[in-house]
């Protein structure tokens, strides 16, 4: 090999040394799936769970580099996927190019439901309305969104309502009663239709459940959502689904969601189930559901500090956010 060629690659080895001294090599960790659980690397560096996220490391070595996901009460490791794979909770990366591997993790369903109590869930309520209520009142909470619909009509939302929006959407969306007339008040300013609307009451919940499309301008936008009351009457949680394909809870078998396959986050916040229907953020009980289902844990996240996160959402999905409901966008 002439010299001057010899020089020039070593050289260029000593640059690619040098480069990633100073910038080290990535490992990116997703941790996914409705139970909690944390992943580690043996070397400082990755510490990634569902509440408090550090998902990604530089590591100035060539490796290896052992991560471990360790679950927490309540939830079980599933397996690795990407650059790790199999379900045995450590695994090996042996560094020199960038890695990214996603760590899933589901609930054992365990949890308590503490009927009476203040923590209990919407698993423990029964109605207390006539099923009609249940309708008229979920139809109404649509009224508000309607440019044709006066701002004066207003569901019975309860004092600490929630509203949640299943991704692909934005997640925590309303918190309080002040903030979701607001909210609701500020939307009639783009021009929206209600296309089809199909709402239901059942026997053995008080929830309302609706199917139904929005027009916005020409661009129809198709809607599951789900209402849950307190024994006042009063909405205490609101979560939303896209009703497009792959995205909605229902199946083609279970059209209303009545089943218990459905993994609605109502029946998982503590506080629902009691008698007024509060969540309370600061709770013991509310940390402890958080620590066993990442749901839970993301909602209490987004809770206490509900602007915040919501911005940070808007911003981070502007040109979805501004092209419409479809998630193909």
């Amino acid at each position: 090999m002439p010299t001057t060629l010899f020089s020039q690659i070593k050289s260029l080895l000593s640059l690619s040394l040098i480069v990633f001294s100073l910038t080290g090599c990535k490992v990116a960790v997703n941790v996914v799936g409705d139970g909690a659980g944390v992943v580690t690397s043996n070397v400082a560096g990755v510490e990634c769970g569902n509440i408090d996220d550090k998902c990604s490391a530089l590591f100035d070595s060539f490796g290896p580099v052992v991560l471990t996901a360790t679950s927490q009460p309540g939830a079980t490791f599933v397996g690795w996927e990407g650059d790790c794979e199999g379900n045995e909770s450590t695994c090996e990366l042996t560094l020199g190019i960038p890695r990214e591997v996603t760590a899933r993790f589901d609930t054992n369903n365990i949890l308590a439901l503490d009927c009476g109590t203040e923590e209990a869930k919407a698993n423990c309520l029964t109605p207390k309305q006539l099923p009609e209520y249940y309708v008229e009142q979920s139809v109404m909470y649509f009224d508000t969104l309607a440019s044709d619909v006066s701002v004066l009509v207003q569901p019975n939302y309860s004092l600490m309502v929630v509203r949640w929006e299943w991704p692909p959407w934005l997640l925590l969306t309303g918190l309080g009663n002040a903030n979701l007339i607001l909210t609701d008040v500020a939307l009639k300013l783009f021009p929206t239709v209600i296309a089809e609307i199909d709402c239901r009451a059942f026997d053995t919940q008080p929830y309302g459940r609706c199917h139904m499309v929005f027009d916005y301008s020409g661009e129809l936008c198709p809607i599951y959502e789900e209402f849950t009351f307190n024994d006042q009457g009063e909405i205490t949680f609101i979560e939303a689904w896209t009703d497009l394909a792959g995205w909605t809870p229902t199946t083609e078998e279970d059209y209303w969601a009545e089943g218990e396959h459905v993994k609605r986050l109502a029946t998982r916040v503590p506080g629902l189930g009691n008698a007024n229907g509060l969540v309370d953020f600061d709770a013991t009980w509310m940390e402890e559901a958080a620590m066993q289902d990442a749901d839970v844990g993301e909602l209490m996240k987004r809770g206490r500090r509900p602007y915040g996160t919501y911005l940070e959402e808007i911003v981070t999905h502007a040109v979805e956010t501004a092209e419409g409901c479809n998630p193909g966008h």
